[in-house]
């Protein structure tokens, strides 16, 4: 783990100075703010627009679906975002040539990876926050009666199943140095378990829950704690062999 503290310090400056930055915390701020009015002003929107077409009465909204549509958000779009930025910080230096110069210097192999995998999990971690933040004061602005325990809860399970899919990416992107492979591999992983938590045991006791368990969360239900704890060791084996994947490969 030699040069882990420096490696480190690097990537966050290069993260805040280059497009990352906007990428990451732009986007999820204008979704956390803008999700909760899409939530309150649809109904009168489909309602005007349709008028007596509209077949059914929708119900008042309330912040549970503020917490819903900014969930839904995240595991698609946004996770789309995260994992882009996960397959960059690797494949893209690999296939640019320019990880070569500091891993010939005293850097492991180990700590070049775990510092970029640090930086985005921070990143994202601190994304998160500010768009649900917003999203939270947005929500309490618009709606009445408003509980954020969901919508916070929801956000949490939703970042474990972030950190599978991010270590599923970097794993790629340790293995092969195109970016848009290894994001193709962590969204396809995505998709895979998203079709798996259809099955009830997958669903109960295996992250394929995860994705069901941010719904469940964000509607004001109880969340499994196996899924969570599958999550938790599938992202750390699955990083660990990317690194052992990384650590030979040639330069």
């Amino acid at each position: 783990m030699t040069g882990y503290g420096p490696m480190l310090a690097k990537e966050f400056r290069e993260f805040v100075r280059t497009w990352r930055i906007w990428a990451l915390l732009g986007v999820f701020a204008f979704f956390g703010i803008v999700d909760p009015v899409i939530s309150r002003f649809t109904p009168e929107i489909l309602a005007s627009v349709l008028g007596d077409q509209l077949p059914v009465q929708l119900p008042e909204p309330t912040h549970l679906d503020a917490a819903a549509q900014w969930t839904g958000d995240l595991t698609q779009l946004l996770m789309l975002v995260v994992l882009g930025i996960a397959a960059a910080s690797i494949a893209g230096e690999v296939a640019r040539g320019t990880h070569v110069l500091p891993l010939t210097k005293p850097l492991t192999r180990p700590a070049f990876v775990l510092a970029k995998v640090s930086c985005v999990v921070v990143m994202t971690a601190v994304a998160a926050a500010v768009g649900t933040g917003l999203g939270s004061v947005v929500t309490l602005l618009l709606f009445d009666g408003v509980d954020l325990l969901p919508l916070w809860t929801a956000v949490g399970v939703w970042f474990v199943l972030a950190l599978v899919l991010i270590a599923v990416t970097v794993a790629a992107a340790c293995a092969v140095s195109s970016t848009v492979a290894a994001l193709g591999i962590g969204f396809g992983v995505h998709v895979l378990l998203g079709i798996a938590g259809m099955w009830g045991p997958a669903r109960s006791y295996s992250p394929a829950g995860l994705a069901d368990a941010v719904g469940r969360a964000a509607a004001g239900a109880s969340v499994p704690v196996w899924p969570l704890v599958g999550g938790v060791v599938v992202a750390g084996a699955v990083l660990l062999l990317g690194l052992v994947v990384f650590r030979r490969r040639e330069l």
